[in-house]
């Protein structure tokens, strides 16, 4: 009786989560093109019209979400930078002896902040292929931008926010992202989108 109860769980269980996936593809709109890999027809094939105004992700950009679980982290504990409107935080990183950390940005208080991470120059042989500068735009879920506010984030991340009317609508976890920090450390500039101060946890 007991194996027959259990049976009868798992499939209620099943059935569950097959109506939860079933929901949750009805009601999540499809990635933008820019979001993910190169645009395809509904067949599958690559869409050779769509390709020509495609990017990938920036590559440091798609190490960190990748990293992030894994690499160690930047600072034992946050840190938090904040700037006014029209001026810059700054936060100096130190170097290391670990190849590459990752920095979690998040965005605290503000409409908007454009976070860049400048590398100290090296001639070293070992550094090429690092991507510096980084920059991260972070701005909460369904918050709308001018263009003024987001012309100096990625074009990427502007592609696949864009809609019409030189607006821009932040995603899902915007205001949560991380960056690639290499061995010789450099410094975070954090700034303000608009006329709003912001402020950026790193940790």
């Amino acid at each position: 009786m007991k194996v027959v109860i259990i049976i009868l769980v798992l499939i209620v269980i099943g059935f569950a989560a097959a109506i939860g996936v079933a929901v949750y593809r009805a009601t999540t709109p499809p990635a933008p093109p820019s979001a993910h890999g190169p645009p395809t027809k509904s067949n599958g094939e690559i869409d050779d019209d769509a390709l020509a105004n495609w990017e990938p992700p920036p590559m440091a950009a798609v190490m960190g979400k990748l990293s992030r679980p894994f690499a160690p982290k930047l600072f034992k504990k946050a840190v938090n930078v904040s700037a006014e409107a029209g001026s810059e935080g700054t936060q100096p990183i130190p170097s290391a002896d670990k190849g590459m950390r990752i920095a979690r940005l998040r965005l605290i208080t503000g409409r908007g902040a454009i976070v860049t991470y400048r590398c100290e120059e090296s001639d070293d042989d070992d550094r090429q292929g690092e991507t510096c500068p980084q920059v991260a735009c972070l701005c909460p879920e369904n918050t709308v931008l001018e263009e003024d506010d987001v012309k100096d984030c990625e074009e990427a991340w502007r592609n696949a926010r864009a809609s019409g009317d030189d607006k821009f609508v932040c995603r899902e976890k915007d205001d949560d992202v991380s960056a690639v920090i290499y061995r010789d450390g450099g410094v975070i500039v954090v700034a303000p989108m608009g006329e709003q101060a912001a402020q950026v946890s790193i940790r």
